[in-house]
């Protein structure tokens, strides 16, 4: 124990000085007392400064041994306390956590905080309609709610996109084997053109359970950039909807137009309705 050799550290008043120093001055001033000691050994030539006999060679060995001993008592005087004082410095007190957590709390708070979803911020909200839900169907706040009516609007539109060119391109080019069907609705009804829309489903099926599946981590629709265009941004998703919107039109007024007129995708833009016999 250092008390008995440091008396001043048995102080218990509470307005003792040294009571109430921090562990890194503490160690400190042990760490100098202990730096300090040698200076009050009787050294090897004490005596002689007082005039008297030389000391024995004896007398300056056994001082060498003394002073040589204490420097262990030394270094781990000084070790204890630099340990001591990185460990007070790392740890911060009461206050200074306290301060932390009140500058780190609006920061947490405000990343817990999601804003609420409103769907008329999503891509799709374009001129002249803007956004555009008559029937509200898509919900302020229902974010998984709308993640499926943009699925299905995707799909429905990029299917309308490949129709609306299926019901065009057969007036001029037809496969071989398929001469002898119509390039309209009749293509339905019509074998083997029958078949061929048995082949076309299955194939959408198959790549929609595989390929095309949705992943719900990713956003609607997002299936990947094979061909490595690089335009998946909010211009371009709009771009999409756009023409998936205005091809699920122009698909619907194809059927309808041929139900009236009998005639294909491109022979009724010549037939105007006004020119058309009543029955």
């Amino acid at each position: 124990s250092l008390k008995p050799l440091f008396p001043f550290l048995q102080c218990s008043a509470p307005t003792c000085r040294f009571a109430a120093m921090s562990r890194p001055a503490t160690a400190a001033t042990v760490a100098t007392a202990l730096l300090a000691a040698p200076c009050f050994v009787p050294g090897p030539f004490s005596n002689a400064l007082r005039g008297s006999a030389p000391v024995a060679s004896t007398d300056m060995a056994s001082s060498k041994t003394r002073g040589t001993g204490a420097a262990p008592l030394i270094g781990a005087a000084t070790a204890a306390a630099g340990v001591l004082g990185a460990a007070s410095s790392r740890r911060p007190n009461a206050a200074q956590r306290k301060a932390a957590a009140a500058v780190d709390a609006p920061a947490k708070k405000k990343e817990e905080e999601e804003p609420v979803f409103d769907p008329s911020k999503e891509p799709g909200v374009t001129l002249p309609l803007m956004y555009f839900d008559p029937l509200g169907f898509a919900k302020v706040g229902d974010r998984d709610g709308f993640y499926n009516l943009r699925s299905a609007e995707l799909k429905h539109g990029r299917v309308a996109m490949v129709a609306s060119l299926g019901f065009v391109l057969p007036h001029w080019i037809k496969f071989p084997g398929f001469e002898d069907v119509p390039s309209s609705l009749g293509a339905v009804t019509t074998p083997p053109g029958t078949y061929g829309l048995l082949a076309v489903v299955a194939l959408g099926g198959a790549l929609e359970f595989t390929i095309f599946k949705q992943d719900p981590e990713k956003e609607a629709g997002d299936f990947g950039d094979p061909a490595g265009f690089g335009q998946y941004y909010t211009e371009w998703r709009d771009r999409e909807l756009n023409n998936c919107r205005f091809a699920m039109i122009a698909v619907l007024a194809i059927v309808v137009a041929e139900l009236v007129t009998g005639k294909d995708g491109v022979d009724q833009i010549w037939q105007p309705l006004g020119n058309l016999k009543v029955e």
